[in-house]
């Protein structure tokens, strides 16, 4: 009796949980749809405050009712003998549990089951037929990054560049050497399995990328040295000896994250190839890093700051400020117990309007899984596991509560950006992470029928990054681009956009189509570019851009073999280490 009535008070006690569907129908009622605020449609709520203090807990049970401890088990005897068996040990406790289903499986019990988690491979209809010219474009595009932006250091180090920006990403360059991890070459091997050459480049862009990191996390985008002279107005911006540009990006830690794992499944998980890397202290110490700072962000609004020995960069040991943003420097009000991670920028390099980037908290789940698999597998880490298993479950907590809105035309969907506190910005963004990149990414929790309904949405004129156009070169064409190019190019398709939508769809014969319109769109060049003009792609932005490149590759080597063409040798463009290392079959001699 006792038990049954402490039962019910804690049921009488219980919170209530918010499904996180957020309904804007009564602001489109007021606004005629279509007339929206430049930069995408804004929605705000009234419920919530920035206010990062806690929810009281309820309220004690009465004093009267006494609940007794339960008692642990008693071992048994078997039979009649005088042997004791001990109680079954209770199973190890899950990570970020809380009893509402979001949570992970005790240290050594994680597996992400399925490898690669996107895109999968659609090779073998014999009805679907890529053109030479696709063929060709693609083995260009693929030898790229390592002919014209790849320089092998020594120390077992590797710097690679953009393309015409001379300095390196934390995303564009994991995404760049992304193709040759990926289990698409010959038959389902990746690149790097049969040339220790490339296995050098990866591994010694794992171990600059680290040192980077280390130098300081909130950067975005390194020099090669510290030669360059900056101004007192580029100082002020954060940038100095190796620090090109100082754009908090949440996406870039996540790239790194990736290329880990899938360097960790290439090599065997480690077993071979250059993986000693993985074991390096500084490797380990840039994930230690990353986890520490987004847990952190997600209370941006509190003026919290990383701290430790970890962090003792120039601009470490105080809040967060880039003197672009509003409030001094500091951004849009967030709500700091939303469980989402703070941004300040979008990977295109523009600010964000809202600070919880919903693609790249995404992002940032599936690459604290990668992590998590591989704290339990590759360095036997319970505590780097606990630890970001219990962020990714807070960050997915975050976007169940805030990221789903409700379109009075398409129903749910997920917003660009959110504040957590009502407001929300309806739109997509062709750089990656997008909306439409998000199972690509490795995200395995979205809701599908949401997703297909922000799909929707996306390649619809509800869409303001949305365009549709038509010319001598491609016919009719329609895609979406971003506010990034918005000024030089008003009506902008990003052709990664028309890639990523390849990439996410699983008819091999939509996804050929998609491969055929960026060799069109190439505009003869057969080089992906930045942005073009929907009525005329020889209008576009960046000849030499080695990203988008390797995305189209990618799109090709899903749908076939013949890619790359092995009568093609790349070369490196820059060997600095005095050690040499044999190149693979694709390799030049």
């Amino acid at each position: 009796a006792i038990l049954l009535i402490a039962q019910v008070i804690l049921l009488e006690n219980l919170p209530s949980v918010d499904v996180g569907v957020r309904s804007v129908r009564g602001i489109m009622e007021a606004v005629p749809f279509g007339k929206l605020r430049a930069g995408g449609f804004h929605v705000r709520r009234e419920s919530g405050s920035a206010s990062s203090e806690e929810m009281p807990p309820p309220e004690a049970a009465k004093k009267d009712v006494v609940v007794p401890p339960t008692p642990p088990p008693e071992a048994t005897k078997k039979d009649v003998g005088e042997e004791v068996v001990p109680p079954t040990p209770p199973p190890p406790p899950a990570v970020g549990a809380v009893g509402d289903g979001i949570e992970y499986p005790a240290f050594g019990k994680f597996d992400l089951l399925d490898y690669p988690l996107y895109p999968s491979v659609v090779k073998g209809d014999d009805s679907v037929r890529l053109s030479r010219e696709v063929l060709e474009m693609c083995t260009r595009t693929l030898w790229h990054t390592i002919e014209t932006t790849t320089i092998v250091l020594p120390d077992d180090e590797t710097f690679v560049h953009t393309g015409d920006l001379d300095d390196l990403w934390l995303r564009d360059s994991a995404a760049q050497v992304h193709t040759l991890l990926v289990p698409f070459g010959g038959s389902g091997g990746t690149l790097i399995a049969g040339d220790a050459r490339l296995d050098r480049i990866v591994s010694g862009l794992i171990k600059r990328t680290a040192m980077y990191i280390r130098h300081d996390p909130y950067a975005n985008a390194f020099r090669i040295d510290d030669s360059y002279v900056f101004s007192a107005a580029q100082k002020k911006l954060g940038r100095h000896d190796l620090i090109s540009t100082w754009n908090y990006e949440l996406d870039s830690g996540c790239y790194y994250l990736r290329m880990l794992w899938y360097y960790w499944r290439a090599t065997d998980r480690g077993t071979r190839g250059g993986a000693r890397v993985l074991r390096l202290p500084s490797v380990t110490e840039a994930v230690e890093i990353l986890i520490e700072l987004w847990e952190t962000e997600r209370r941006h609004e509190d003026d919290a700051y990383p701290s430790g020995p970890l962090f003792d960069c120039q601009n470490c040991g105080v809040p967060h400020r880039y003197p672009s943003l509003d409030r001094k420097g500091k951004g849009a009000p967030t709500n700091a117990t939303s469980g989402l991670t703070w941004t300040a920028f979008r990977p295109s390099d523009d600010a964000c309007q809202y600070h919880f980037l919903v693609p790249a908290n995404m992002f940032a789940v599936a690459a604290l899984e990668y992590a998590m698999e591989l704290a339990q597998e590759a360095w036997d880490r319970p505590d780097l596991y606990r630890r970001a298993g219990e962020l990714a479950a807070g960050i997915r907590r975050g976007i169940r509560d805030h990221a789903v809105v409700e379109h009075p035309k398409h129903g749910k969907i997920y917003a660009y950006e959110v504040d957590g506190l009502g407001n929300a910005n309806l739109m997509d963004d062709a750089n990656v992470p997008s909306l439409v990149s998000v199972p690509y990414l490795g995200y395995r929790h979205h809701d599908p029928e949401v997703y297909a309904n922000t799909r929707q949405f996306v390649f619809s004129k509800d869409n303001p990054t949305y365009k549709k156009g038509n010319n001598r070169l491609t016919g009719m064409v329609e895609g979406y681009g971003s506010p990034h190019m918005q000024e030089r190019i008003k009506k902008n398709i990003w052709p990664m956009s028309i890639a990523m939508r390849g990439l996410t769809i699983e008819d091999p014969h939509e996804r050929a189509g998609m491969a055929e319109l960026l060799v069109k769109a190439s505009a003869g060049t057969h080089w992906m570019h930045e942005s073009f003009d929907v009525n005329n792609p020889k209008k576009f932005t960046r000849s030499w851009f080695c990203w988008a490149d390797s995305l189209f590759a990618e799109l090709v080597m899903t749908l076939t073999d013949a890619c790359p063409d092995a009568s093609y040798k790349y070369k490196v463009l820059e060997w600095r280490d005095t050690k040499t290392v044999q190149g693979g079959p694709f390799a030049s001699s």
